[in-house]
């Protein structure tokens, strides 16, 4: 799941076509590079989640269930920060190539910034409205004495999968959006996408 929230708040930042070929190039490098650091944070988180699970044995249900939401918020703090850090280093690359780039007005430049901002804004609610609906779930399952462990897990295992669903909803709405945004600047008209978003 972090993987998803991670990976998308990558996704929603870096979805601008480069102005030029010299552009591009350095487009792709800085893409290459944001990808290679969101794949070496989740390893991390990975492995620190591994060690976690072995640090468990031995403990009561309730410090267990103490101890997950301590390290689930702490996480999700580590994930809100280097989502943060990368969307200010994108935002710091758009308005440079905004600043070399000849073609657009700069209505359409301000248009695609306050766009940009948008979406990752959408981003942040998002991670956060699932963030808290995952803890409110897991201390329902986590107090369901009249569970067993495997049927916690499995319950578990079924609200993630849907919640995979809605996040893979989530960014094809962006996506569609983004995709708009750039065919109304290619076209020169304009859009008013910053302000009619499709989020769910």
């Amino acid at each position: 799941m972090k993987k998803i929230l991670v990976a998308m708040a990558v996704a929603g930042t870096m979805g601008w076509m480069p102005a030029t070929a010299e552009e591009g190039a350095g487009h792709g490098e800085a893409r290459r590079a944001q990808r290679a650091e969101t794949r070496e944070h989740i390893q991390q988180q990975r492995e620190e989640n591994q060690e976690f699970r072995q640090s468990l044995k031995g403990m009561s249900a309730e410090e267990r269930k103490a101890a997950i939401l301590q390290q689930r918020a702490t996480q999700y703090a580590e994930n809100t920060a280097f989502t943060q850090q990368q969307h200010e280093e994108n935002a710091a690359y758009l308005q440079e190539r905004l600043a070399k780039n000849t073609r657009l007005t700069d209505a359409q430049k301000t248009e695609l910034t306050t766009f940009f901002e948008q979406q990752y804004q959408e981003n942040v609610s998002f991670r956060a409205a699932q963030y808290q609906e995952n803890v409110a779930y897991f201390e329902t399952i986590a107090g369901d004495s009249s569970l067993t462990m495997e049927q916690k897990k499995a319950a578990l295992k079924a609200y993630f999968d849907a919640q995979k669903a809605e996040t893979k909803a989530h960014r094809a709405g962006q996506r569609a959006e983004r995709k708009a945004m750039r065919d109304a600047i290619r076209s020169g008209t304009g859009t008013n996408a910053s302000t009619t978003g499709t989020t769910p």
